[in-house]
């Protein structure tokens, strides 16, 4: 028997996807996959390329978009493959999953129900699948594709490397070399000209030899390998010459001895850094510290007084996390900006901190001996007005450089009424509209657009309006919505053209519009007017403006511009004159700037630095400060000099044009399947029991939106499973059509990796055999809800070794209840049954890894089902379930932890729990209660320990956490003058997961238990 065990034993998997019905679907939660819009997937073939797409071709916006795309893949495929970076041919088609928007791309079953919107791509290596999203400003999606597209030829020539590549795996090197060579290329091809995208974050590091990685912290992927990793490729191309850089990105595929090609391609120069990375690591820290060290410590830095400005932080020096997006109140007196709080990102307003002059010894000590005067109030320096956890109202709040890329303008608008905030909030299947008043947060308005990726409100000047920039399929367009327009507020859309539009900002008497749009590959700003429609260019040049805002007056603009050194800083526009000022040379960033109320001359900006401070670490961050302008750096008048607009020339990418194949528009093809076997695994052999064999395989087509399962284990006679299933997620009603039949002894539906088989009479002696097909509906109803139809016909026979009705009647008083219950349970379900049932199921627990599990929130699964009887051909039975749980988390590692379970159900339905053990009444004996009428009840106060006990050798194990619990259980067999069984089981227990270790007190004494599980 053995041997039987063990092949069930490695088909614990396969069963946990497809489990056989003979124990209630407890724990049956978990969140969902939702395809909002239902889209038909479409197909096109390039040259190189098979494009799965959900772009209209009809619509004139849309087939460009789609065209540019095309263009990017085959032009930077002509311009790779040749000599110029790889010198290699990817003979296979390349699969590319272009989808419109974030949310497309994310409801794929091939992403799987949620993805960071900073993830803008990625290449799925088993397939070597492109999943890309087109909802970019033009040069950032070029540069992405052009990176996702370096991996494409790294695969590919990392699979043909040689027989010991395929043995040992794919990615002999750090992951970081293969991203940061993909970043290298990409900035070749399609180079980026905003600083904030991976840029910051390089110079920063470059500019401090202390933030440089080593040698070591490369190869041991310890670092950022898109920026830290592009910056090696950087250096050796200055240091040598480009094609070093190349051949040291591609020979690297097929030679993982990094350190050896470094030495070969410097001659020697630099070493071998794997065998001593001292000569590697000193020459680069050299080269970046000549390059940005000495400018860093030369600019101005924001606190200091210079001639230009003088600054002073007004963040709470209580604070350490990043300030982003200031909006400043009508009254001029507090500022709102989203910042790090305990429950995550978080909206928070606090007061703007009033400029501090010298005081006294003798007037501080006259005020301390002034009893007269109130003692302050101690008030929190922050208010936090969005303390909610995920997922309700929102999943998360959407701010750049947070939760998004960045992009453009503020990401939080304040009324002049004064009583209002605006922002965005992930909620449904896209960016959504809140609402809430300024003081203390109460959501007054929550509205769904109807458009994709949605930013930078701005409220208009009567409070009753906001407008902002959101993207309908491809195209980003500036928006208004009427909040006074009810429930269901119209959208109108302002500005209707095929140009990237954002960052609006309305004019102080509410007649136009200061915004972001795209002047070639440079973003600048535009104007607006709302009365006629009228737009007019304000910027030109070789360099990008952001986050407009205006003076109360309405004649200046301040706004941030990288026209110097790429790096954003503060600059203002006077509106009559076109007079252009700039203010700030730092050499951190500076992000969304406004006006002081009734002032052109204060400003209130977040920046980032390298050096904030908060008590004794010193660390990079994002503050808000302000700055008094004393005298511009330089000023220039804004006109247009007809410079070119391209960034960099690329003669494959801007000489030669990819036109659609027409044939393909006019006769689109049905997107092909593409079946493939995406995982399997078969297995034969034999014993003294006689031949045994299990397996597994799993077939789906390209999209991953149909799926076959197959799965089969036989060994002897008494062992035998065949188990059958098609998923079908193409639309967002998904749908499954399964078939099984399985022979096996009942107990090893219920084996326990640490008490093996339940210590229960009946289920030990009982062989189960049945066969039967389901379907199965499933409609979510968002992420976190969902309702579940199903159908099922099938047969089953029970048969228990060993007794019968003629032996319990004679040893009844040596049969337990649980024994005879389940005996007339077991042989009472024999028989054919039709049934239909639902569930719905809710799920929005948050896992933290502070916990270990679980942290936050609540699952419910309500179930019924029914069988009606039809005659001698068909048995009739009823059942229910509710199986809920709840988090509660207190602080950041504890929580309180609740579970109940409810079922019932006739005999016929054969459905029973089984109670004891780890899962359910810990400490009593696993199988010790059985019923198919139960109530289940659990308590658990979940908290830390110990974070990590260090070993010798700098070995660690940890953490350890402790619980404190109660259990109690009662069950019962339907339609039996069976006595109730009750059990309950208090105790406490440390936990090293899997590992647990349960006292539980027992008839007056403590018992100890072992258990290998998880927190449910």
């Amino acid at each position: 028997m053995k041997t039987r065990l063990l092949v069930f034993a490695l088909s614990l998997l396969v069963f946990a996807v497809h489990p056989a019905q003979a124990q209630v679907p407890i724990g049956q939660f978990g969140k969902n996959l939702v395809n909002w819009r239902d889209k038909e997937a479409k197909f096109y073939e390039s040259y190189h390329f098979d494009v799965w797409h959900t772009f209209d071709l009809n619509d004139p916006v849309q087939k460009e978009h789609f065209r540019q795309v095309i263009d990017t893949l085959e032009g930077s495929y002509a311009w790779m493959s040749g000599q110029n970076i790889f010198n290699h041919n990817i003979k296979k088609r390349i699969p590319i999953l272009l989808f419109n928007t974030h949310s497309e791309m994310e409801s794929n079953p091939l992403v799987g129900g949620f993805m960071p919107e900073g993830i803008g791509a990625f290449v799925e290596s088993d397939r070597t699948r492109m999943v890309i999203k087109a909802d970019f400003s033009k040069p950032l999606g070029q540069a992405v594709i052009v990176h996702e597209l370096v991996h494409e030829f790294q695969f590919d020539m990392m699979n043909k490397g040689g027989l010991a590549n395929r043995l040992t795996g794919q990615l002999q090197v750090p992951n970081g070399y293969i991203e940061g060579f993909a970043e290298y290329v990409a900035s070749l091809y399609a180079p980026h000209t905003r600083d904030d995208i991976r840029r910051l974050s390089e110079r920063i590091s470059a500019s401090n030899p202390k933030s440089l990685p080593t040698w070591y912290s490369l190869r041991s992927d310890a670092v950022n390998g898109y920026t830290m990793w592009k910056m090696v490729f950087e250096f050796i191309e200055e240091k040598y010459d480009r094609r070093s850089a190349l051949d040291f990105g591609t020979r690297g595929l097929q030679n993982p001895r990094l350190g050896e090609l470094i030495y070969d391609l410097s001659r020697g120069a630099l070493g071998n850094p794997d065998a001593n990375s001292e000569p590697f690591d000193q020459q680069a820290r050299d080269y970046w510290a000549n390059r940005f060290e000495l400018d860093r410590i030369k600019r101005p830095k924001p606190y200091q007084e210079t001639p230009n400005f003088k600054g002073r932080s007004l963040t709470p020096p209580s604070h350490p996390y990043p300030l982003m997006s200031p909006a400043l109140s009508p009254d001029g007196d507090s500022i709102a900006a989203f910042t790090i709080q305990k429950n995550g990102v978080s909206l928070v307003r606090f007061q703007i901190p009033p400029e501090m002059s010298y005081i006294s010894k003798g007037v501080r000590d006259s005020a301390a001996k002034d009893k007269s005067k109130p003692a302050p109030k101690n008030r929190k320096a922050i208010r936090n007005l969005t303390p909610q956890l995920p997922p309700y109202p929102w999943e998360y709040l959407v701010v750049q450089g947070f939760e998004t890329w960045p992009f453009n303008g503020s990401d939080v608008s304040w009324s002049a009424t004064g009583d209002m905030l605006a922002f965005f909030a992930r909620n449904g299947r896209d960016h959504t509209l809140f609402v809430i008043k300024a003081e203390d947060g109460k959501i007054l308005h929550r509205i769904e657009l109807g458009l994709d990726q949605a930013f930078s409100p701005s409220f208009g000047r009567d409070g009753k309006k906001i407008y902002f920039s959101a993207a309908k399929d491809v195209t980003r367009d500036l928006y208004v919505v009427n909040l006074d327009s009810g429930d269901q507020p119209g959208v109108q859309n302002l500005t209707n053209d095929s140009v990237f539009d954002t960052a609006p900002a309305v004019s102080p008497d509410g007649t136009k519009l200061v915004y972001v749009s795209f002047d070639g590959d440079y973003q600048h700003l535009f104007m607006l007017d709302l009365t006629t429609g009228k737009k007019e260019q304000l910027t030109f040049g070789r360099f990008n403006d952001n986050s407009p805002s205006w003076s109360d007056d309405g004649e200046i603009i301040v706004y941030t511009s990288d026209e110097q050194d790429q790096i954003w800083n503060l600059y203002t526009m006077d509106l009559a004159s076109r007079t252009v000022s700039q203010w700030t040379n730092f050499f951190g960033e500076v992000a969304t700037p406004i006006f002081a109320r009734g002032s052109s001359s204060t400003v209130y900006y977040a920046v980032f630095r390298d050096d904030d401070q908060y008590r004794d670490q010193i660390y990079p961050n994002y503050e808000i400060f302000e700055a008094q302008l004393l005298a511009p750096i330089r000023r220039t008048t804004s006109a247009n000099y007809n410079e070119s607009t391209k960034f960099s020339f690329n003669s494959r990418k801007d000489l030669f044009r990819f036109e659609l194949d027409s044939n393909q528009l006019f006769n689109p093809t049905k997107p092909p399947n593409r079946w493939k076997l995406s995982t399997g695994q078969v297995n034969f052999g034999g014993s003294a029991w006689g031949a045994y064999g299990y397996g597994y395989a799993a077939w789906s087509n390209m999209l991953e939106t149909k799926t076959y399962f197959f799965q089969f284990i036989s060994s002897g006679g008494a062992l035998r499973v065949y188990d059958m299933a098609y998923l079908n997620q193409e639309k967002r009603l998904n749908y499954s059509v399964r078939g099984y039949n399985y022979k096996l002894p009942i107990y090893y539906m219920f084996y326990n990796p640490t008490e093996g088989a339940p210590r229960q009479w009946v289920l030990r002696n009982t062989l189960m055999n049945e066969s039967g097909v389901q379907f199965d509906l499933s409609y979510p109803r968002n992420k976190f809800s969902r309702l579940e139809v199903f159908s099922r016909l099938r047969y089953r026979n029970n048969q228990v070794f060993g007794l019968n009705e003629e032996i319990i009647n004679l040893f009844a008083d040596q049969l337990t209840p649980g024994d005879i219950g389940l005996y007339r349970l077991l042989t009472g379900a024999n028989g054919t049954s039709l049934s239909f049932g639902g569930a719905y199921v809710r799920d929005t627990v948050l896992f933290s890894q502070n916990t270990q599990g679980p942290f936050h929130g609540s699952a419910f699964r309500a179930q019924a089902e029914f069988a009606p009887p039809a005659g001698k051909f068909l048995k009739g039975f009823s059942s229910a379930l509710f199986d809920g749980r709840i988090y509660r988390h207190i602080g950041s590692s504890m929580l309180l932890a609740g579970r109940a379970t409810l079922s019932a159900s006739s005999r016929a339905s054969g459905d029973f729990i089984l109670m004891g053990g780890s899962n359910m009444l810990r400490g009593q004996v696993y199988g010790s209660l059985v019923g198919n009428q139960i109530a289940y009840a659990s308590g658990e106060f979940r908290f830390p320990l110990v974070n990590a006990i260090v070993l010798p050798g700098n070995m660690a194990i940890g953490p350890l956490r402790g619980l404190i619990f109660a259990d109690v259980g009662i069950a019962k067999f339907t339609g039996e003058k069976l006595p109730t069984q009750r059990a309950k089981s208090y105790g406490m227990g440390i936990q090293f997961l899997p590992f647990s270790i349960f006292w539980s007190r027992d008839n007056g004494s403590w018992k100890k238990s072992f258990y290998l599980t998880y927190n449910w």
